[in-house]
């Protein structure tokens, strides 16, 4: 192996391979980045330059986290975080470097972030055409330059792993348990060890990443440090929990030797089937004490040891089987004429019959059958489980349940009044909703096709209150964008953006006042450009250009309008707002070209009215409203 694996970090191809990874990563955060990492793209050569060098010089520092507890039922939560997207790169490209010798201590057994064959070969500094784009279709990235194998790709491969051992080679005892607060419990120092004792040439990246880590937990309440747990939700904490657990696969790859079992995981997921309960009962035992070793814990309420016929319930499901085929199906017809798509709604029908527990809230098994069923008609746009969806967020506030739900509702056309109205009831109930809810509700609202009056107040609200998580006002901030706003409410907003000190609402806040006159707007930019935060910096330095840099504008823009859909325009309303308000006479000429065939193929109304208003101003047949000024605030 490479001596110094840490000099490699910094070799710009490795980091720009990691940006891609990092971003395709970021679509399965907690918290969504209100500019969708535009403004780190648009001067990506040069962030990821400054990147480069302070990680050459040893001078690089990670970003505090994003927090925000994540519902796992009406009265338990998990810590939610994020990583900055620096941060992100930096943990990839160290993913990228240490993976492939990892990979290889891992057994057979183990199925959860194994990298691909051919990425251990991969030159991860080769010069690839593709590196150069700032943005690369999902597709293209898990195609091309992702390090490992896709999870939908190894979790079937697992079940029918456990399938055949069940069925096909006699075992006929399961031993099943729970890992309690799993990411959480990670212990730092024994991570330290386990990485150096397998890569005992890199000490210094090592330690760099465990610095990293370090820096990130949470402290005690009398303010100690508290060296465990890893961030949850990125792809680099599950490469390094995966990896956490191969003292547990080489405890048990020696127990196979002297045993009849079967030891297979996926993640923190163990199962060990046996032939006799004696053995399995000897299983167990050696998975807590190996578990404790690590300073992790089963669950007691989970543990059991199950036998011959509870073993084909508690591992198979003939519903979820059924329903994952009908998505593959599905997924495989691109045209679904409207006989065929009639078929997999019925198919899907007979299978949501079946669902226990619809009626309260459904949980556990029968909720990630639910889910699996969203799923489904998410990818038909069928209205289907409308009503039902609807339901289950009024009585569970589960996280996965959300965000499956954010999905399917997104693309209802044909009921977004009944869903707006059930949403705006729910929001009306704040204190009993998690903040991770509010968030999401109105984020939902965005993509409403009317937006009740209601859900203007509510936001507003909540922007307003002092008490409220960032993240709820950050999504409050992201909908009143999306109304078209009168003077004095700009006013207002452009008040609340002086006094306001959260660097993630403040930004957020950029979004509705792109709606300012461009001589109240350009004070603003210049602002955000001589900012001491580099969030903030970064957004001025692309709205900036946005203004003022003929060819940048011009290419932008030409980039934005490139296959423009509701949902995009939606999330990038601010640009076209920004766009439109150019210094270049050229660049508004393009831009009331281009926003005149958005206007046509735009479904709903509010961003038709939207797109009419700025082509009128770009043109020039109304630069500023009638009437208006410049736009002044008292603090």
């Amino acid at each position: 192996m490479t001596a110094d694996l840490y000099q490699k970090l910094s070799h710009p191809n490795l980091l720009r391979r990691a940006w891609h990874l990092a971003r395709n990563d970021s679509r399965t955060d907690f918290m969504f980045d209100p500019f969708r990492f535009s403004d780190f793209a648009f001067r990506l050569e040069e962030h990821l330059s400054h990147l480069s060098e302070s990680l050459a010089r040893g001078s690089y520092h990670p970003n505090p986290l994003l927090l925000i507890d994540v519902p796992k039922s009406t009265l338990s939560v998990r810590p939610g975080t994020v990583v900055s997207i620096e941060d992100k790169i930096v943990l990839f490209a160290i993913a990228c470097l240490i993976a492939p010798p990892l990979d290889k201590k891992l057994p057979e057994a183990v199925y959860s972030w194994r990298v691909k064959p051919q990425a251990k070969r991969d030159d991860l500094f080769h010069d690839h055409e593709l590196l150069s784009f700032p943005f690369l279709k999902r597709k293209t990235i898990q195609r091309e330059l992702e390090l490992v194998e896709p999870w939908y790709a190894l979790w079937p491969e697992f079940l029918a792993s456990l399938e055949t051992a069940y069925e096909k080679e006699g075992y006929r005892f399961l031993v099943s348990s729970d890992i309690v607060a799993y990411f959480e419990n990670v212990d730092l120092g024994l991570l330290r060890d386990l990485l150096l004792q397998h890569l005992p040439r890199q000490p210094r990246l090592v330690n760099f990443l465990i610095g990293l880590l370090e820096y990130w937990t949470w402290p005690t309440l009398h303010g100690s440090p508290a060296p465990r747990g890893i961030p949850q939700g990125n792809g680099m904490s599950s490469f390094l929990g995966n990896i956490y657990l191969l003292p547990l696969d080489q405890a048990f790859a020696a127990f196979a030797r002297r045993k009849d079992v079967k030891y297979l995981r996926y993640m923190d997921d163990v199962k060990v089937l046996a032939k006799d309960r004696a053995t399995a009962r000897e299983a167990l035992f050696l998975m807590n004490d190996h578990l404790r070793g690590l300073r992790l814990n089963i669950q007691g309420s989970k543990t059991r040891i199950f036998e011959e016929g509870e073993i084909h319930a508690e591992l198979f499901d003939e519903r979820l089987d059924r329903t994952n085929n009908l998505i593959k199906a599905i997924q495989k017809n691109k045209n679904v004429t409207a006989g065929k798509r009639a078929e997999f709604i019925d198919s899907l029908k007979e299978v949501y019959r079946q669902l226990r527990g619809r009626k309260g809230v459904i949980r556990d098994k029968e909720l990630r059958l639910f889910r699996r069923l969203i799923t489904a008609f998410t990818t038909l746009r069928s209205s289907t489980i409308v009503s039902p969806v609807l339901d289950q967020l009024d009585r569970n506030p589960d996280s996965r349940l959300l965000n499956s739900a954010v999905r399917y509702l997104r693309v209802q056309d044909g009921n977004r009044s009944r869903i707006s109205t059930r949403l705006g009831r729910l929001l009306s109930r704040p204190d009993e909703l998690f903040p991770y809810q509010e968030a999401h509700l109105l984020m939902t609202l965005r993509y409403m096709r009317n937006i009740p009056s209601q859900g203007w107040e509510q936001a507003k609200s909540r922007l307003k209150s002092k008490t409220a998580h960032w993240y709820v006002r950050q999504q409050a901030a992201l909908l009143l964008a999306l109304k078209p706003l009168g003077n004095r409410e700009l006013a207002w907003l452009l008040r609340l953006y002086n006094k306001e000190r959260g660097t993630e609402v403040k930004r957020a806040l950029v979004h509705p006042l792109s709606q300012l006159n461009r001589d109240s707007l350009e004070p603003v930019v210049r602002g955000l450009v001589f900012a001491s935060d580099p969030r903030l910096n970064r957004i001025g330095r692309f709205l900036h250009s946005l203004l003022f840099e003929e060819a940048r504008a011009i290419e932008h823009l030409n980039n934005l309008f490139d296959n423009i859909t509701d949902e995009v325009m939606i999330d990038r309303l601010y640009e076209l707002e920004v766009l439109a308000k150019c210094r270049s006479a050229q660049v508004r000429q393009r831009f009331v070209e281009k926003a005149m065939l958005a206007c046509e193929t735009a479904r709903r109304p509010l961003l038709k009215s939207r797109l009419t208003r700025l082509t009128a101003s770009s043109a020039g047949l109304s630069v500023y409203r009638p009437g208006q000024k410049n736009i002044e605030t008292r603090a």
